[in-house]
């Protein structure tokens, strides 16, 4: 299933929470639980002993080993499985019941590429999917299939369909720090308490991120901006911004021979990442090797944790952004 550009988390507020939240907001990290603290009981549900393994328990009594000892294994290992939950669309009222406390809660919207390039870089992000029934039992040749273990940690009863829900499944409980752009939007319900829209306004007051006020209808629940995103040059920065061209011009020579347009687009768009809050520098700028007629930039961002993150962005000849290779 192709990935959606835009993702929504819905957050709760009230004044045991907003402590918390705003956090979140202000070190912009999403925070991931193990999956025994889910509000589901069949969260992340998975039975093991498929019909084939007694035979396989045969095998194994001369070792002195069984599968028993094996699902063991496995239950200890998704036991430190994390997750952190998506919704397709900010516009399900239920979930601002149940989420959002009871309207009074907010849902943010996050670009998904972006989210990615963060610390969920090299994580699975997959759909949920939604059935009547859980999948067969596990057996042990298909414990050492990630594919079919993580199947079954991602399906949910068909009554949560409305969710449409995305899911990172990580290794690690714990904060996962995103670039400041990669929140997009923040819609506050219009149940909001007034201090803690206030408080988020402030919070995000010189971020890349619009904030957008709920108000009831009729039966309609629509939304309207009570502050515009931060323009990109008064951002706060974790970045340096690091570029200089003059490092570059060893590979000018190359570079202009095979981009389709002026050499000094490219330095522009250099300039352009380099306005980026979180980055730190352009450390590397050369014709790819794999996929072919592209070019690569090595970018390093700096979140707000101080971890630094590596990236690569490729181009076409004619500066147009690629899908990264798989």
């Amino acid at each position: 299933m192709k990935i959606p550009r835009l993702l929504y988390r819905f957050r709760p507020l009230n004044e045991e929470l907003i402590n918390r939240e705003m956090r979140a907001l202000k070190e912009s990290y999403l925070y991931a639980p193990p999956f025994s603290a889910m509000n589901d009981p069949m969260e992340a549900f998975y039975e093991t002993g498929g019909p084939a393994d007694h035979i396989l328990d045969a095998l194994l009594t001369t070792t002195g080993k069984s599968t028993v000892e094996m699902y063991r294994m496995l239950s200890e290992m998704i036991e430190q499985f994390a997750l952190v939950s998506f919704a397709g669309t900010y516009e399900d009222l239920p979930m601002w019941a149940y989420y959002g406390s009871n309207f009074a809660g907010m849902c943010l919207a996050f670009e998904s590429s972006q989210l990615e390039i963060g610390d969920f870089q090299n994580e699975h992000l997959r759909s949920v999917t939604y059935a009547r029934k859980a999948l067969p039992a596990l057996t042990i040749a298909e414990v050492a299939n990630k594919e079919a273990v993580i199947a079954r940690i991602t399906r949910k009863r068909s009554e949560w369909a409305h969710e449409k829900e995305w899911r990172f499944i990580t290794g690690e409980v714990g904060p996962k720090h995103y670039l400041d752009d990669a929140l997009q939007r923040v819609y506050l319900g219009p149940r909001v308490n007034p201090k803690h829209a206030k408080r988020i306004c402030e919070v995000l007051q010189r971020r890349p991120v619009e904030i957008l006020q709920g108000k009831v209808q009729g039966f309609d629940l629509i939304f309207e901006s009570i502050q515009k995103p931060c323009n990109v040059e008064q951002c706060e920065r974790t970045g340096a911004g690091n570029f200089n061209p003059v490092d570059h011009e060893y590979g000018r020579p190359e570079l202009e021979a095979f981009l389709k347009v002026p050499y000094q687009e490219l330095l522009e768009e250099c300039q352009r990442l380099s306005r980026h809050p979180n980055l730190e520098q352009i450390a590397e700028f050369d014709i790819a090797s794999s996929p072919k007629n592209a070019l690569y930039l090595w970018v390093t961002y700096k979140l707000r944790s101080g971890k630094e993150i590596y990236h690569k962005r490729y181009y076409d000849q004619r500066l147009k952004l690629m899908p990264s290779p798989a």
